[in-house]
């Protein structure tokens, strides 16, 4: 009976090594879209689903829209209006009789301040536009930047998987020694406790993907059931540009365009501050009717700028352009000062992302040829499967190493307002 017994245990033992053995040394894949409720979209749906479902664009498309009118506003008369007075007077033949006087007034605006406020609102739209496309850039930098974060969640969660399915493996093993006494209950206890570390990992890695999905779904406006989101071509990319164009992408930057922007909007508050004090006059027609006369008349009221108001209004737009003179100048200084250190920082992370996947490629041959030792007998599977895992944790540092590279590509995006790295739609191409 004894015999029969070691026999079993023998047997069992072989066949959890072999079935240690089937999942070795090759490369884990992400997940696919297969058998998952997949929303597809190309990236010209994209960037149309973006500008659709932002609040803050679609405000500042109708704050573009409201400041035509406000212009037009703005630049049209004041309101005409009659007036009329009555009063009793001296009659000529002795007594008192009724006088009325009727005018029509009208208050036109003068054409030099007329065209100081069509400058003032040219100004503004221009600036409005430029903040618009500014907005536009920022939620495509962040939408992509979490669309790339999403991925690497998907194939970080993918070899979370496979090392759960090691480190079950391993606790299947350890239990069968554990219960020949082969090995002593601490060293069981230690395989159950990474069993269970590996499976919270993978439960935490689940439940941070379906956040990231949720986020993805609410930028894109997807209200679907689906479970996963494909972007056609959207994939991890390197930045190909050089220094010299990093200086080029500053001199058209959209932050110091809008400051600028500020500036002559500045400017031209000063003048039109200044010409305020004579914008309109009051000019009317009308007649005198009384009981022993009638005639026409005419009316003319002209304000007297007798006021410090002004002079202080323009002096007041005077300071403001003075400070966004030096808010310029120091966000030039800021912008490029961020944009070159994020330029470097990718060029040494770019290096890390290779030394990650020569040390993951090392890895990965170490870990074959452990399997080919355990085949043969010569290492043990604890140590194989402590290669294995090795193997997988490399995999891990790799991916961590592309998001560090994506988050700071995105930094140095917004540093200068502009998507570098985002591929054009195949089909439009072709038109």
């Amino acid at each position: 009976m004894k015999f029969l017994a070691c026999n079993l245990v023998y047997v069992v033992f072989c066949a959890l090594l072999l079935s240690a053995q089937t999942s070795t040394s090759q490369k884990p894949q992400p997940p696919t879209s297969k058998n998952k409720n997949t929303h597809i979209l190309s990236i010209d749906e994209f960037k149309e689903r973006i500008e659709q479902n932002s609040i803050a664009l679609a405000k500042s498309r109708a704050y573009a829209n409201a400041l035509v009118y406000e212009g037009k506003a703005q630049q049209a008369w004041n309101t005409s209006y009659i007036d009329l007075m009555s009063q009793q007077v001296s009659s000529p033949s002795g007594g008192k009789e009724l006088e009325s006087e009727i005018y029509i007034m009208l208050t036109p605006r003068l054409p030099w301040v007329s065209s100081v406020l069509r400058q003032i609102y040219q100004t503004r739209q221009i600036r409005q536009n430029k903040n618009y496309e500014l907005t536009r850039n920022l939620s495509f930098i962040s939408a992509k930047r979490l669309y790339l974060e999403y991925l690497a969640q998907k194939e970080q969660l993918n070899i979370y998987e496979n090392r759960l399915k090691n480190a079950k493996e391993q606790l299947e093993i350890a239990k069968v020694r554990f219960d020949a006494g082969r090995i002593s209950k601490s060293q069981y206890l230690f395989f159950k406790s990474d069993y269970l570390s590996v499976q919270f990992m993978v439960q935490n890695s689940t439940k941070t993907l379906l956040n990231t999905l949720n986020a993805l779904k609410v930028m894109l406006g997807i209200v679907d059931k689906s479970d996963d989101i494909v972007i056609k071509n959207l994939r991890f990319s390197y930045l190909s540009l050089r220094e010299s164009d990093i200086k080029k992408h500053l001199e058209n930057s959209l932050y110091l365009e809008i400051v600028s922007l500020d500036i002559r909007d500045h400017a031209n508050n000063a003048v039109f501050a200044s010409r305020s004090r004579f914008d309109s006059l009051e000019i009317g027609a009308g007649t005198n009717i009384s009981e022993s006369s009638a005639g026409a008349g005419v009316k003319l009221k002209i304000p007297l700028p007798f006021t410090t108001k002004y002079t202080n209004q323009k002096a007041m737009y005077l300071a403001l352009q003075s400070g966004s003179v030096r808010e310029k100048e120091i966000l030039q200084e800021t912008l490029s000062n961020n944009a070159h250190s994020y330029f470097k920082q990718l060029q040494i992370k770019r290096e890390a992302i290779a030394i990650a996947k020569r040390d993951e490629e090392n890895k990965r041959s170490l870990a074959e040829i452990s399997r080919v030792g355990y085949e043969a007998g010569k290492i043990g599977v604890f140590e194989y499967l402590a290669v294995k895992n090795s193997y997988l944790d490399s995999m891990i540092t790799t991916i961590q190493a592309r998001k560090d590279y994506a988050n700071t590509l995105a930094m140095l995006e917004e540093s200068l307002a502009q998507v570098l790295v985002l591929p054009s739609d195949p089909k439009r191409e072709k038109k």
